[in-house]
C-alpha cells in the first residue's frame, strides 16, 4: 500500500487519549506538543503532559496520551519549520 493510500484517521477520547493513523513519521514531541508527517499533511498536536504511548511506523499509528488542547495541520509547507521558541516569538 503506497503512502498516499493509507487511511488518515483521529480518534480523541475523553481530551486524553488520542490514536491516530496514516502518520508517516513523527518529526517532533516534548511535553507540550507533537509535531507529525501524516498522509494529509504536517499536523500538530498542542496540550499538557503529553507522551507518546505507542509508536507503530509499519502500521503508520501513533497512540498519545496527556492532555489534548488541541490540533492542526500546517497547510502552508513553504514556510519553515519552526520549533516551539519560534512559535512562542513569532
Amino acid at each position: 500500500m503506497n503512502e498516499q493510500s493509507r487511511p488518515h484517521d483521529i480518534s480523541i477520547r475523553n481530551r486524553g487519549h488520542m490514536e491516530i493513523c496514516g502518520v508517516l513519521n513523527v518529526t517532533s514531541f516534548d511535553d507540550e506538543s507533537v509535531c507529525l508527517e501524516t498522509v494529509m499533511g504536517d499536523m500538530v498536536i498542542e496540550g499538557e503532559a503529553l507522551k507518546v504511548s505507542s509508536l507503530d511506523t509499519d502500521r503508520g499509528t501513533v497512540m498519545l496520551d496527556g492532555k489534548i488542547n488541541g490540533l492542526y495541520y500546517n497547510s502552508s509547507s513553504s514556510e519553515p519549520k519552526r520549533g516551539l521558541f519560534g512559535r512562542l516569538i513569532g
